[in-house]
């Protein structure tokens, strides 16, 4: 007889996997075959595998029987340099915050300085006051933020960073739209001796398909991310950097200081995600930013203002909904949330809405119009959870 954690299971894999149109930003579609590889029997396996690591008795490994979780995790860094042409990379971090405390041990000491984009204009709040910099004991400044364009204001942070000569540089956002300027703040950051970093977080899978901006080419020393925003991976992260010295300190940092078991099903889930989006990435990445724009026309022609409609609303897997617009429908950010649940239309809180999945299930324009319909159809009282569960009955996984 199946357990109840079993049925749960199930009845959530029926429902958020066939039933749901999901808007999140933050999450994705697994295809089978990282399913797959999650539910091997790598997950209970151990290996420990490193350049700077010998165990007691002389030996490289600590365990027996490693010999093709040693192989997976070498493809998958083979293949996250090949996309992020970097030197290095690592599918250790086990989250893209884990990736982050990892970066941040492995070139800053007590006492210095990190900038990045303030969580009061869409940054990581893991960045800010309060959180990372008060475990490392480091000091905190906002990069100086163009709310009109939603975009550093490129010159006032060159600026910034030439008079602050922070020792980190991090860019990167939660509500992500546009690429950077790099070519100023590199140039800045290489005056100021100031090590330059690039969390990918939501704009991984974008990065990966070559359609969002190169951030290694661009003059980044690191990039980090979680895999599993617009990246369709399982949840996890990544480190990347081609600077030989950095890679080294994040080597002395993972063993036994802030990972230990990396989770090698995991890894070979991402290693997987990382050579589906090898063959699909610019095609998927395209349809993203295709479907981002379109989400965010249809929304406003309907009557839920998208913001930056002036710029294209998007280049990125997410929008941002015009909060008085939504209010004039009579909804803050969490109650048409919890409104459109009911309608097995799935959103977070925050008055963002994403792309990724809908893209990674092949639709296109048509379809955005019609998930803006039910959109407004549902926040203006109407049932529309029967046309939801059929709109995605519609289709099925691509780019896999």
């Amino acid at each position: 007889m199946p357990s109840k954690i079993e049925g749960y299971v199930r009845a959530h894999d029926l429902w958020r996997g066939t039933q749901c149109i999901n808007l999140q930003p933050s999450e994705n579609i697994l295809s089978s075959a990282v399913r797959s590889v999650l539910s091997s029997d790598m997950a209970g396996r151990y290996t420990l595998r490193s350049n700077e690591f010998i165990s007691n008795s002389g030996a490289a490994n600590s365990y027996g029987g490693t010999r093709y979780m040693d192989e997976v995790e070498s493809f998958g860094e083979e293949t996250a340099s090949s996309l992020f042409h970097g030197a290095h990379a690592s599918l250790k971090p086990l989250s893209g915050h884990i990736a982050s405390l990892l970066m941040i041990a492995s070139t800053c000491r007590k006492g210095d300085t990190i900038m990045a984009v303030a969580s009061s204009d869409g940054g990581y709040d893991g960045y800010g006051e309060g959180y990372i910099p008060d475990i490392f004991s480091l000091k905190f400044e906002a990069l100086p933020f163009n709310r009109r364009k939603w975009n550093l204001d490129a010159e006032a942070a060159a600026t910034a960073i030439r008079a602050r000569r922070p020792r980190l540089v991090i860019l990167g956002q939660s509500f992500i739209l546009f690429p950077y300027d790099m070519k100023a703040i590199h140039d800045a950051c290489t005056d100021s001796g100031s090590l330059l970093a690039y969390d990918a977080s939501h704009v991984m899978g974008l990065v990966t398909g070559g359609r969002f901006q190169d951030p290694v080419a661009e003059g980044v020393d690191i990039v980090v991310g979680s895999t599993h925003k617009s990246l369709p991976g399982p949840q996890g992260g990544l480190f990347i950097t081609p600077d030989d010295g950095i890679w080294r300190e994040f080597t002395r940092n993972t063993t036994w200081r802030i990972i230990d078991n990396a989770h090698w099903n995991r890894i070979a889930g991402v290693a997987q995600a990382l050579y589906e989006m090898k063959k699909h990435g610019p095609r998927y990445a395209t349809r993203i930013q295709s479907n981002s724009s379109s989400l965010g026309r249809h929304l406003t022609s309907s009557g839920l203002e998208c913001r930056f409609g002036e710029l294209g609303y998007s280049r990125s897997h997410q929008l941002l909904l015009d909060e008085t617009s939504l209010g004039g429908l009579g909804f803050t950010f969490g109650g048409m949330s919890e409104r459109l649940g009911r309608d097995d239309i799935v959103t977070d809180t925050t008055g963002r809405l994403g792309t990724s999945e809908v893209s990674r299930l092949g639709m296109g324009d048509r379809e955005m119009g019609e998930v803006a319909s039910l959109v407004i159809e549902a926040l203006k009282g109407m049932n529309v959870k029967s046309k939801a569960n059929k709109l995605r009955k519609r289709f099925k996984l691509h780019y896999t």
